[in-house]
């Protein structure tokens, strides 16, 4: 291969593509500019006090007076400042950052990707920064526009620290009143140790002069709860103070006063070296704690590019873990010391709880009596229902609870419905752990075997009825019985078989084309059982039926007895089901013209 002299190109950088870049996709909202200057002057101060242990830090904002013709807006802290060097690298040079330079250092910085100061050409057309470093006598003004340009001029008399002015767009001036930029500036400041003051109209206004209440570790319950009242316009249940060595984190967890859905986000407060982040959770709770509020704060996390989320490493998985075990740790011990607030939590929040006790045997063990569960009888404590019930039954499937539940509750039988995620899990668990329980899975089928057969006189009395009816439901894919049961009311019941079921999601699947239907219908090696169609014999018309001589009639009741049976037990019915009610129905109609004209 021939080798030649290569000539090397610099990439460009199109300074108002990548303005709009940012506008668009990277930050959420034109307010980032308040974030990325506030966060550029803690760090500021974090480096100096690296230098000097006892500054305090400070950060002045002056917002422009609308009466000017040119109004400009200020923003000032008493930070390490830049020397010239440093302005061309850190300031001129997109993606570059002093706080990359050493590991260890960067570890007190909240950010260090080196585009922050980009988010203030989203709203300004000019950018004019004046700083002087705490290594030099002298200062530099720093001067860049958004086509690209900078220039660099000396200056005498500075402070050390950085003082950026901005020229704001006329479609962002709006931003820069004072009843627009407060509320945001204390949104993402108001839990720094700097001091933050806000210079607008001529009067001053602190915008932190209190440290926050839940990063107090002295604060008590009542103190808490009303730092949660102020931040989430909430009552909550109760506040749940946390630190954790992983991430470094200290806040607050506050349980919800009111249920809340798996699929619900809550909104959080989350704070990167005392600087509002997100309000998300960004993973630090675990997948079941959808019933608290979070407020916290970590010293070493690490923020995404966009400064909006966390990086989720392995830092931050370990962080959910230990926030997790906090959590739980609170749920196990807050029944000894507070029962009140104990039971409003089980009340409020049981389904959460279950998805935690799921999970950890030992939570299980400890909150079980007191868990709800929905039956057929209502919502009950898991105590009660054992302490009544010497067997406990359940349905898996809700279709399957709801044929079940009023049949079963005149039997005297109690159903838990367990259709909800993640419970039909946690009852095994509980067969698991309480082995002297009987918990057995009920369906319509099962709930035949707790009805009173016929006796044995009876069976042979009705043998010929029995026979007439079989040939009737044969087409219908049914075995007939006659049995004694509860509600009076209700003449038969359908119950559908396991294997019926099986045979019918093949035929589903391979009306929709799916592959998997053959293979599955090559398993099914038995012959399917049949359905079942019970009659009770406690009911008027079925004692009615026993005395008819008109086979003809009592096809038709038959027959419309077993359409009643689908409807009732809320199974689907066909076209073909439908034709056969109707068909009987007019049968019985004309039946009964019949015997009027006879009369």
């Amino acid at each position: 291969m021939e080798t030649s002299n290569k000539e090397y190109y610099s990439f460009q950088v199109n300074l108002q593509g990548m303005i709009s870049l940012l506008s668009e996709h990277l930050y959420s909202n034109p307010n980032t500019f308040i974030r990325e200057l506030l966060q550029n002057a803690v760090d500021a101060i974090a480096a100096l006090r690296q230098l000097d242990e006892g500054l305090e830090g400070e950060v002045r904002i002056a917002l422009p007076d609308p009466a000017e013709a040119h109004p400009v807006f200020s923003f000032q802290d008493n930070g390490i400042g830049l020397r010239e060097h440093e302005i061309h690298e850190f300031l001129s040079v997109i993606g570059e950052s002093s706080k990359r330079k050493n590991a260890e250092d960067a570890r007190l910085f909240i950010g260090k990707f080196g585009i922050g100061l980009l988010s203030c050409f989203v709203v300004s057309e000019a950018i004019t920064i004046e700083t002087r470093s705490a290594f030099d006598q002298k200062g530099f003004r720093w001067s860049a526009f958004n086509d690209g340009r900078y220039h660099i001029d000396p200056v005498e008399a500075l402070p050390i620290g950085t003082k950026v002015y901005l020229t704001p767009k006329k479609n962002y001036v709006h931003l820069f009143r004072p009843e627009n930029f407060i509320p945001q500036i204390r949104f993402y400041g108001d839990a720094l140790p700097e001091s933050i003051t806000v210079v607008a109209n001529g009067e001053e206004k602190r915008i932190n002069p209190d440290p926050p209440v839940w990063l107090n570790p002295e604060a008590d319950r009542d103190a808490l709860l009303q730092a949660g009242r102020d931040i989430f316009q909430l009552t909550f249940l109760d506040a749940v103070p946390f630190q954790t060595e992983s991430g470094e984190c200290a806040g607050v967890l506050y349980i919800l006063p009111y249920k809340t859905q798996f699929s619900v986000k809550q909104h959080h407060r989350i704070y990167l070296k005392r600087m509002f982040l997100s309000e998300t959770d960004n993973g630090l709770l675990p997948s079941w704690a959808f019933f608290v509020k979070m407020i916290v704060n970590s010293n070493a996390l690490s923020a995404t590019a966009s400064r909006e989320s966390l990086m989720q490493n392995d830092l931050l998985r370990g962080t959910r873990k230990a926030i997790g075990e906090t959590l739980k740790s609170y749920l196990k011990s807050i029944r000894d010391i507070d029962l009140q607030v104990y039971l409003k939590i089980i009340q409020t929040h049981f389904l959460h709880l279950k998805a935690m006790a799921a999970e950890d045997d030992e939570f299980l063990r400890l909150i079980l009596d007191d868990l709800p569960f929905e039956t057929n009888k209502g919502l009950r404590s898991f105590k009660n229902i054992r302490e009544q019930f010497p067997v406990i039954y359940y349905c898996a499937d809700y279709e399957e609870f709801k044929q079940v539940q009023r049949i079963a509750e005149f039997q005297g039988v109690l159903v838990l419905n367990v259709a909800y995620t993640f419970e039909e899990e946690l009852l095994k668990k509980i067969k698991g752990i309480r082995k002297e329980l009987n918990i057995q899975e009920m369906s319509s089928a099962k709930l035949l075997d707790t009805f009173v057969n016929i006796s044995a006189e009876e069976a042979t009395r009705y043998r010929s009825f029995m026979d007439k009816l079989a040939g009737f439901t044969r087409p219908l894919h049914c075995t007939v019985s006659l049995k004694y049961f509860e509600p009076k009311d209700t003449p038969a019941i359908f119950t559908r078989a396991d294997e019926d079921f099986a045979e019918a999601t093949i035929k589903k699947l391979k009306a929709s084309n799916n592959p998997f239907a053959n293979a599955l219908g090559s398993l099914q090696q038995q012959p399917a059982l049949l359905n079942q169609f019970c009659l009770n014999m406690h009911n008027e018309l079925v004692q009615n039926m026993l005395t008819l001589d008109d086979d003809y009639m009592l096809q038709a009741i038959t027959e419309v007895l077993y359409v009643q049976a689908l409807l009732m037990g809320k199974y689907p019915v066909s076209e073909k089901q439908m034709q056969l009610f109707n068909s009987a129905l007019h049968s019985l109609l004309v039946m009964g013209m019949k015997n009027f004209i006879q009369i």
